[in-house]
């Protein structure tokens, strides 16, 4: 045995080593802490004190020995007696009565398996929807860079967070079989050694922001939930120990500078202090954190409780983010600020109000089709908020909103029309606001989406991933969503963050009114070309869509609609219809006075066109209506969105007399009387509504033998005399 053994074995208990280190293998590792380890080699706590006693010296210089149930490590590390300093540093987390909410009883042992637990010991791992099986090197260390199946960078991160660490705790959990755990413990070890801190081409899927945060929050679950668990040894428990203090140096000084990035890396702070009170800064950890929290909740939310990255799958991800830190501080007994309380319940019933009617999320921007019902649900419990449980499950329980069932957000420049609270009801999302702050943001403004009848019907194209190739272009462009392209091109960059609220909109009883502008231009697009949208919804019936193009020369337009995957679509005429049995329907009608052309196009990819994504790494082909005409100068025109149960029947749309910046459309369905639709999308003029009846304002409804139904304005008589009034003005 060399010099330099026989010199670290007095510095750990004298125990005789292990006959499965070999001499070459001791020759390999000095006492500069070299991070070298061989995984298929099970490492005990005395070796460990002997091959890295820098890390383990860091480990206990980094904690406050003082504190009560630590004087016995204190007084062996005093004494440079590592090994036994460890032993006792275990025998306190193991016996201690700290962070006592995460901690689990032991389960008795079997030999019982189950599937997802022995994919993970395969290294057979899914992230984002897709399976990859991480290669191991010949010591079966495995490769912590590995990218997936797709090279996709996101793969190597999530793998990073220790997702499939859970897992095989789960595992654990439903089964008693020991094996699980063994492995995990493997991997910790694997990790640990493999993973230093520091910057290298090596270790760029380890040390991220995201990773290093998500790791404490699932490492917080294991390290506790396992203390009782003979199969957890005490060099994993001590690797995993010396490492937080390097997540907490990561998480303390190269954060990033905001968005749902920041949120997340002080909720993991705030976890290591929380969760570990025994290292000697986890006082200023949480305290940093919860500053930092705080001022970022000022730069990151609407007045409204939208997140301003305006993308709903990242608004719950900043908002469980602020969830978990309350919960923590919570449960560890320490105070949240009222402000943040109703932050966050204003955050809360954002994703409430915004949910369709099967408890999903909007697909705004880079999402996710999120399944929120069970998380409002939950929320509602905590916020005593009854309409939110009365929202999520469809008004089987809770208590009704008291207001219209539609919604605006008006900072985000977002309206939610529905029909009700039911499982089939009408549901649409108009988006009249700002980008979205940071990298998150769609070129879609004015674009529409339509559920009913307990499917969506109308769709936003989702994110699908964020690797950088034509696909992502698409899905980020307004091509893949229900807007209008000029000389087909999709918008030019809009308006990130807004100032004041946006848009104009009106909520009443009977119908909903909505009007908003995109006039940044059109990519590689000369001159003028201003779109403006208004949408007039006539509860429980349809939608009246009315476009205005402001141009300064002749333009092509292209209107797009894009349906859901499952719609079966055809053309009839000039109209678009999808027509499943026995289920949701809806019929496109185009503006009689514009000859249109119209085609379906369903998974292109020269140039890419119909395409959906439910979710990241998902993409499948959808129904695409690609109306197409020529307009020799600025044009005013107008859609209806008829939904139907089963077969949708075919309703006409008369253009009647209107002057400039306005449109008065006929609207007849079978077997009902018709409705008269006025709409102001410009100017000021007054419109004839007929009959003697004129309209100063900017939305009204007529129908046979009812009141009018009107929006920001009044109707006169002929002698000017005003017979209806609106009392509330659209907020414009």
């Amino acid at each position: 045995m060399s010099i330099f053994v026989k010199q670290a074995l007095s510095k750990v208990r004298k125990k005789t080593l292990l006959p499965l280190l070999s001499a070459a293998f001791l020759r390999a590792n000095t006492p500069t802490d070299k991070e070298i380890t061989y995984a298929d080699i099970e490492l005990s706590l005395e070796q460990l004190c002997l091959l890295y006693p820098i890390r383990v010296t860091r480990l206990l210089n980094g904690l406050d020995l003082e504190q009560d149930g630590l004087r016995q490590v204190q007084a062996a590390f005093a004494k440079n007696d590592l090994l036994t300093a460890c032993e006792t540093l275990v025998a306190y987390y193991q016996d201690g009565g700290t962070t006592t909410w995460l901690r689990k009883s032991d389960l008795s042992p079997s030999n019982a398996r189950i599937e997802f637990g022995d994919l993970v010991l395969q290294n057979s791992l899914t992230f984002q929807s897709v399976r990859g099986t991480v290669p191991q090197n010949h010591n079966a260390q495995l490769d912590w860079i590995y990218k997936g199946p797709h090279a996709d960078r996101e793969w190597a991160w999530f793998l990073n967070r220790h997702y499939h660490l859970l897992d095989l705790f789960a595992a654990y959990q439903e089964t008693g079989n020991p094996i699980y755990i063994r492995y995990l413990n493997q991997q910790v070890i694997d990790w640990v050694l493999s993973s230093p801190s520091k910057r290298s081409p090596t270790v760029w899927s380890q040390w991220r922001g995201l990773e290093v945060a998500f790791r404490m929050r699932h490492w917080s679950s294991l390290f506790y939930g396992l203390q009782q668990v003979a199969a957890f040894t005490p060099t994993a428990r001590i690797l995993m120990l010396s490492s937080l203090l390097d997540h907490a140096h990561y998480l303390r000084t190269s954060y990033s500078w905001g968005a749902n990035w920041l949120v997340t890396e002080m909720t993991g702070l705030a976890t290591l202090g929380c969760c570990w009170p025994e290292f000697k800064r986890a006082p200023h950890w949480v305290t940093y954190a919860s500053r930092r929290l705080l001022q970022e909740l000022q730069q990151q939310l609407y007045p409204d409780g939208v997140q301003k990255e305006l993308t709903s799958h990242y608004h719950r991800e900043v908002l469980q983010g602020y969830q978990t830190y309350a919960d923590l501080m919570d449960v560890s007994g320490r105070p949240v600020s009222d402000t943040l309380r109703s932050n966050l319940e204003s955050m809360w019933n954002y994703l409430a109000y915004s949910l369709r009617p099967d408890g999903h999320g909007t697909l705004n921007n880079d999402s996710d089709r999120d399944d929120n019902r069970a998380l409002v649900i939950q929320a509602a419990k905590t916020y005593h908020r009854a309409d939110w449980t009365y929202i999520a499950t469809n008004g089987k329980a809770g208590q009704p909103p008291q207001d219209s069932p539609s919604t605006v957000f008006p900072w985000a420049g977002q309206i939610v029309m529905r029909s009700g609270w039911d499982a089939h009801a009408h549901w649409a999302f108009f988006d009249m606001g700002p980008l979205g702050i940071y990298y998150h943001i769609h070129t879609d403004k004015l674009h529409l989406s339509i559920s009913a009848y307990g499917r969506d019907l109308l769709v936003d194209s989702g994110r699908y991933s964020y690797v950088r190739s034509k696909f992502w272009h698409y899905f980020r462009g307004a091509a893949s969503h229900n807007v209008i392209l000029v000389e087909g091109q999709g918008q030019q960059a809009d308006t990130r963050e807004a100032q004041q609220p946006v848009g104009g909109y009106a909520l009443e009883p009977e119908f909903d009114f909505a009007r908003g502008t995109f006039d940044r231009g059109f990519t590689n697009v000369k001159g003028t070309a201003i779109h403006k949208r208004a949408i007039v919804y006539l509860r429980h019936q349809y939608w009246i869509v009315i476009d205005q193009i402001t141009t300064d020369r002749p333009r092509h337009i292209e209107p797009l609609w894009h349906f859901h995957p499952d719609c079966r679509v055809a053309i009839e005429g000039e109209s678009v219809v999808s027509n499943n049995a026995d289920a949701g329907n809806l019929r496109i009608i185009p503006d009689p006075t514009l000859s249109w052309t119209v085609n379906l196009v369903q998974g292109q990819e020269a140039p890419v066109q119909g395409w959906w994504s439910e979710k990241y790494n998902h993409k499948v082909p959808n129904p695409t209506a690609i109306y197409s005409t020529q307009i020799e100068q600025s044009a005013l025109f107008a859609w209806m969105l008829l939904p139907a149960y089963g077969r949708v029947p075919h309703p006409t749309m008369e253009r009647l007399s209107a002057p400039e910046g306005a449109i008065r459309l006929g609207i007849k369905l079978p077997d009902q009387p018709q409705d008269i639709i006025a709409v102001r999308i410009s100017g000021d003029a007054i419109i004839d509504l007929g009959s003697g009846l004129n309209l100063e304002g900017d939305c009204a409804i007529l129908r046979t033998h009812q009141p009018p139904l009107l929006c920001n304005g009044v109707i006169k008589d002929a002698d000017s005399t005003v017979i209806y009034e609106h009392k509330r003005s659209a907020k414009d």
